[in-house]
């Protein structure tokens, strides 16, 4: 859909004082309120965050990945020419160039799918939504210990500022699904069970960190965040009660985002896309 539309919109003078209203007013591009105050509250915890930026240059991207998945539908990749050409005309005030606003892009572009892709009629037993709980939080207990020994053994300071964070959020996450189950009266597994992929991921990557380099450890990363975004995307499939619904779909976001990080950062790195297995987001 995004290639029907690149003619006509790169007919478009870029520079044109109304190119901006003709871009949103002529696709009636609605961007919700509620979708702004959560970017607002959530900008700063986000993988791609920079500290040296404000929300108001992250704000535009948000906008436009939203609306961009109204306009054009499909995958992100495919769009991503046309709307780096919105980008350079609905930017605004933002200092950010289109490489530096993708990722927020990319972001709020997959809430948007997301929105529309999963529901839930509630209709799951408890001892179902009580499984299902507790299986997100193995997963969070494992990422939380995965990315703590990636930040422990990494030599580069970015990538353990974004390991730490990432832990950081792993840990939240297992906090808030605790919290879950237990207003349910449910109760979390302290057994220690973990699923059997996931608990060969992270003793693969720690038996590698002694001497692992960090395309080493970025490559186990992204295969352990795969294997949690595929587990929350069945979790997703339960019908699960609406407010637990809720807090399994922004946990699955949240791992989406992180794994789009890490395959950009392994990227970087340098290996070849045929040598990975993570799970595509």
């Amino acid at each position: 859909m995004a290639r029907e539309n690149e003619a006509a919109h790169d007919a478009i003078v870029l520079n044109h004082p109304a190119a901006a209203e003709l871009i949103l007013g002529a696709r009636g591009s609605v961007y919700p309120g509620a979708e702004a105050q959560y970017w607002l509250e959530a900008h700063s915890r986000e993988p791609y965050f920079d500290a040296a930026r404000n929300f108001e240059d992250y704000r535009p991207a948000y906008e436009l990945g939203w609306t961009g998945y109204s306009n054009y539908g499909g995958e992100f990749d495919t769009a991503d020419r046309v709307l780096a050409n919105d980008w350079a005309v609905l930017k605004g005030v933002s200092r950010l160039s289109w490489d530096e606003a993708r990722p927020a892009c990319r972001a709020a572009w997959q809430r948007a799918h997301n929105a529309r892709t999963f529901s839930s009629d509630g209709s799951a037993s408890f001892e179902d939504v009580i499984a299902t709980l507790n299986d997100a939080l193995n997963d969070a207990r494992d990422g939380e210990l995965g990315f703590t020994e990636a930040a422990a053994h990494t030599g580069t300071p970015a990538l353990k500022e974004f390991f730490v964070r990432r832990a950081s959020g792993c840990r939240d996450d297992a906090a808030e699904l605790q919290q879950q189950l237990a207003k349910l009266g449910g109760e979390a597994d302290e057994s220690g069970r973990v699923s059997a992929a996931a608990h060969r991921v992270w003793l693969q990557i720690r038996g590698l960190f002694g001497g692992a380099g960090d395309e080493t450890i970025l490559a186990e990363c992204e295969r352990a965040e795969g294997a949690a975004l595929a587990h929350l995307r069945k979790a997703l499939q339960q019908n699960l009660p609406g407010e637990v619904h809720g807090l399994i779909l922004r946990q699955y976001e949240s791992t989406q985002r992180s794994h789009d990080m890490v395959r950009t950062l392994l990227a970087r790195e340098g290996a070849p896309a045929e040598s990975r297995s993570g799970a595509a987001a």
